[in-house]
């Protein structure tokens, strides 16, 4: 569902669903060792994207509030007049050291030229209460948002980098 009404409560409930799914990834462990720290800024960056999100890209909920899954338009960026409205921009900016390590070891990345933009969305962010990961939740948000928007001629792009999150 694309849907600008989604309350702070919601995504505020998915961000630490994902702060919790994604304390374990390489980029952000490699970046920042200690655990606390990690999982506050990916808190963050994560209610961020929601928050701008919301307005553009479509969201698929698990029916259970297990997982989530948002696809957003290949080639789009977060604009930085979007970003500097989000109220949570001081949560980021208080880790701003963390901020520019984490680009210098990931790198910044752009889908611009990538992909057909005007027939492709990328999933962006998708993930799973960590409770429920490895249980299909996941798998089940990605089939469904491949096959809505196939059947609207779209194609659906996905950047990981785990394997064994392509089903």
């Amino acid at each position: 569902q694309m849907n600008s009404n989604i309350t702070a409560e919601i995504l505020k409930k998915y961000a630490k669903m994902a702060s919790q799914s994604f304390m374990t990834n390489p980029g952000y462990v490699i970046s920042c060792p200690d655990e606390k720290k990690r999982q506050d800024f990916i808190y963050h960056v994560v209610l961020m994207r929601l928050y701008i999100s919301r307005k553009t890209d479509i969201f698929y909920f698990d029916e259970e509030g297990r997982g989530l899954l948002v696809l957003r338009k290949a080639g789009l960026g977060y604009p930085t007049g979007e970003v500097l409205k989000v109220p949570i921009i001081l949560g980021l900016l208080k880790n701003m050291s963390f901020v520019s390590k984490l680009l210098g070891v990931t790198g910044a990345f752009s889908d611009k030229g990538l992909y057909d933009e005007e027939k492709t969305y990328i999933v962006s962010p998708v993930f799973v209460d960590v409770n429920h990961q490895g249980k299909g939740v996941g798998t089940a948000l990605l089939k469904k948002a491949v096959e809505d928007m196939a059947q609207k001629g779209f194609k659906v792009g996905l950047d990981t980098m785990e394997p064994t999150n392509v089903p």
